[in-house]
């Protein structure tokens, strides 16, 4: 990783460096939407690819489990928090504009217009062709003019398979990358080979309920209301245990 990109010298602000919060012993970037975008905007005029991770509370509890969930995390260029309850665990109160921005899904919004305005190519990635299809779909009906420039199967990890895919990424001429991938799968394949991808971001959607429903990608809305529960819980075991220590 490159430290310069990642301690945000490319920003051009001191504070913006200094916007972190730690959740379940995890550092993320706690940007508001026109900060996020100021850094994106520096991103797309980099030489180098970027990699952008929408952060959920499930990532951050598999955290807790796999080191390599981990690593992924603290690789990200910068981290956009995905759900409110991430604030919450780390003690910001509710009545800010970052609690609208994360329930509107502020951030995003603002970065697929941006991409139009700038005609920028999008290209999609997902575990099964139904999901690139639909995340297709939802993007160009959600966002309409933006210039997608195809989509693609990540079946296979091994060398042939990734080879593949990048030169089918690289052959489309994409500018940014939308990746729907689960699991440390993006890290099997943006960290180990973000040199050979001619793009200049790759955004990770990570596992978000709001987006995977609104792209019908389906969720379980016992399994999110769980899934509050489970993470509130590990949040206030993890912080007794800060304390104790």
């Amino acid at each position: 990783m490159d430290a310069k990109y990642k301690q945000g010298v490319a920003i051009g602000s001191n504070e913006k460096m200094d916007k972190k919060i730690n959740v379940l012993g995890v550092e993320l970037d706690n940007y508001g939407a026109d900060e996020a975008l100021e850094i994106v905007q520096e991103y797309m005029q980099n030489d180098r690819l970027n990699t952008i991770g929408i952060v959920t509370m499930q990532m951050l509890m598999l955290a807790g489990e796999d080191e390599q969930w981990k690593t992924y995390m603290k690789d990200l260029d910068m981290s956009i928090i995905g759900e409110t309850e991430i604030l919450a665990a780390a003690g910001i109160e509710a009545d800010g504009t970052l609690y609208e921005e994360i329930e509107s899904n502020e951030f995003l919004a603002r970065l697929f217009w941006y991409l139009i305005q700038k005609q920028s190519r999008v290209f999609v990635l997902g575990e099964t062709q139904d999901e690139v299809e639909s995340l297709d779909k939802y993007l160009q009906e959600t966002y309409p003019g933006l210039q997608m420039a195809g989509g693609a199967v990540v079946e296979s990890l091994d060398e042939a398979g990734v080879d593949s895919l990048l030169n089918e990424i690289n052959s489309a001429t994409a500018d940014v990358i939308v990746s729907g991938l689960k699991g440390t799968r993006q890290d099997e394949v943006v960290m180990d080979n973000r040199s050979k991808i001619s793009a200049k971001i790759w955004l990770s959607l990570g596992e978000h309920p709001t987006v995977q429903n609104e792209a019908g990608i389906k969720t379980s809305w016992w399994g999110s209301l769980l899934k509050k529960n489970t993470f509130k819980r590990m949040v206030t075991k993890y912080k007794n245990e800060q304390t104790d220590g």
